[in-house]
């Protein structure tokens, strides 16, 4: 469900450095969004303001998991999944970890590594 009509492979050390440098841009692009809604949320009720909006993300203290891939297309992509690491067992080590709501702890994106992008990013809701 992840992918469609895909192959699976294999990740090097620098396609790891790579995807982090991605990660790096998907993270400062998304907490600028985040930004400029808290400041129009803010503008727009002053007696409610927020100090965040619950969808900034951060990079460390989470932990990861990657479903690295050949699309259709012959690029390879990986989907990035993110989570706190409060788990108390190491079941996310062999399978994948999805969870409803739960805020920004969850969020998981895709990238294109031959084209060096990235794409759809979610972050979780909270419940």
């Amino acid at each position: 469900w992840i992918f469609k009509d895909v192959k699976p492979t294999e990740l090097t050390q620098s396609e790891l450095i790579e995807i982090e440098n991605i990660l790096k841009i998907a993270v400062e692009e998304n907490n600028e969004r985040q930004k400029i809604n808290l400041k129009k949320h803010n503008e727009e009720y002053p007696k409610n303001k927020w100090k965040e909006t619950g969808f900034e993300i951060k990079l460390k203290g989470k932990k990861r998991q990657y479903v690295p891939v050949i699309n259709e297309k012959g690029e390879k992509e990986v989907w990035v999944n993110f989570f706190c690491d409060d788990w108390e067992s190491d079941n996310w080590k062999k399978d994948l970890m999805l969870v409803h709501d739960g805020g920004n702890c969850y969020f998981n994106l895709k990238v294109n590594l031959t084209n060096k992008i990235y794409s759809e990013l979610g972050i979780n809701g909270y419940a």
